[in-house]
């Protein structure tokens, strides 16, 4: 790990001492503490702490290399006081430093450089750089800073810094990195198109993401809603630089919108526009910004029809659909049956609470659309016929309605009673002609005589 860390920090441009090496080979002694001073007294590298024998010799070190410091925190006006010709300082593979507790001493005025890789750094204090008046070189690789402050950067002299490998979050908070005009913070970082979004776009691509996340906003500002970006997906892997596929979430719900938004951000897939007056969805067919739209929430709205989406490329792509809480009382069956079977985007549908119409004409046919799809219908307990007073299948749920519930009237049972009962009597007719014609037959059989109605026929 060791040596990998080294060729990065070789690769992006200045020289790399032997302090990782150094490192290496006091750890692997398993000491405490121990310093090594070299180059003739230039050069000091200590494991696990500084000893004070050679604090009285700081003045004379260029170079200070402290490797696993033993606290969770350290104080430069202390560690450092007396190293005044210090040039190069590399604190480093230190498993619990996580903070400075004070600036960095005046007296450490000629440091160029501060290496403070692989160490749990997460927050630097806006002073502690602040009386280095010649620091050149800045490198926070490896540690867990989450956002970065460029107050913490603020020399004038400063000119390369080094941040890769920290978990940094890509939200507004970066959204300096974006300027690199000459003498801007964003300008000095080496790796900047290096570093990468730790979660939710855990591995993307740090700059391009906060271009989309800022573009988003610019673009957010021309609508009534909301915006968010919900993922990015990298066409070419984690690691691709170019080429990002965004997925955007735009919220215009209870904005009191009588009509579809004419406008969308770019890379909006998921539209939610609940509890709004919109009637019409003619612009899901006609406006091209609704085509990159996946995931529709139009819940509690006043649609009364989706016939004019029959046969259009959003009906034929959409993913999530929900219509629940409108005015439908039926939708063109045959056209969402298709999508249904055809279509290998759709995951869910929401149909309920809406004012269904239960006839033999519509209902049959869109009962067996539910049934069949019940895996994709998600609210189908909610899918019932109207509230109509007077109606025996008012409310009911329209999955568990019989043929006989469905397509006959109240009207029509009346004029079946009475049906009802000629048949009956009809039926008794023909019983009893059989059982005189069987009565008829034995008695001829038995004793000759022809039946009574037959001999006083001429």
């Amino acid at each position: 790990m060791i040596t990998l860390q080294s060729k990065i920090i070789f690769s992006h441009g200045y020289n790399q001492d032997n302090e990782n090496l150094d490192c290496h080979k006091i750890n692997s002694n398993n000491q405490l503490q121990e310093c090594h001073l070299k180059d003739n007294g230039h050069r000091l590298t200590c494991y696990g702490g500084i000893d004070e024998k050679y604090k009285n010799e700081g003045k004379t070190v260029h170079t200070l290399v402290l490797c696993n410091w033993p606290n969770s925190t350290l104080d430069p006006q202390e560690v450092f006081q007396g190293f005044t010709s210090l040039r190069k300082l590399k604190i480093i593979n230190n498993n619990n430093l996580t903070r400075f507790v004070n600036a960095f001493p005046e007296e450490c005025q000629f440091l160029e450089k501060v290496n403070l890789t692989s160490n749990k750094l997460e927050e630097l204090s806006l002073d502690l750089f602040a009386k280095l008046a010649n620091l050149r070189i800045i490198d926070l690789r490896y540690n867990r800073f989450n956002e970065i402050d460029i107050n913490w950067f603020n020399l004038s002299t400063l000119q390369h810094v080094y941040l890769f490998g920290n978990p940094l979050k890509c939200n507004e908070n970066m959204a300096w990195i974006l300027n690199t005009r000459n003498e801007s913070f964003a300008k000095k970082i080496v790796d900047r198109e290096k570093l990468r979004c730790s979660v939710p776009h855990e591995g993307r691509p740090l700059v391009q993401v906060i271009e989309i996340i800022m573009t988003l906003k610019d673009e957010c500002k021309r609508t009534l809603c909301d915006c968010e970006l919900v993922y990015v997906v990298g066409r070419g892997g984690k690691r691709t630089s170019r080429q990002l596929i965004a997925f955007a979430a735009v919220n215009c719900s209870y904005r009191d919108l009588t009509e579809l938004p004419e406008f969308l951000p770019a890379n909006t897939t998921t539209l939610h526009l609940t509890g709004n007056k919109i009637k019409d969805l003619t612009p899901l067919v006609k406006n091209p910004v609704y085509k990159q739209v996946l995931d529709l929430y139009l819940n509690d709205n006043l649609v009364e029809s989706i016939v004019q989406l029959d046969g259009s490329y959003w009906l034929d792509h959409f993913r999530i659909l929900s219509l629940r809480g409108n005015k439908l009382s039926d939708v063109p069956t045959y056209a969402l049956e298709n999508v249904l079977l055809q279509s290998n985007n759709v995951v869910r549908l929401y149909l309920g609470n809406n004012p269904w119409r239960c006839d033999c004409l519509f209902t049959p046919g869109f009962q067996d659309l539910l049934i069949r799809y019940t895996n994709l219908v998600r609210d189908i307990n909610e899918v019932k016929c109207a509230v109509i007073s007077g109606d025996e299948n008012s409310n009911k749920q329209i999955r568990e309605l019989t043929r006989t519930e469905i397509c006959i009237s109240p009207d029509d049972n009346a004029l079946i009673y009475p049906l009802d009962i000629l048949n009956i009597i009809l039926a008794l007719m023909i019983l009893l002609i059989i059982l005189k014609v069987l009565y008829d037959y034995w008695s001829f059989k038995r004793t000759g005589k022809l039946p009574w109605i037959v001999s006083k026929i001429p």
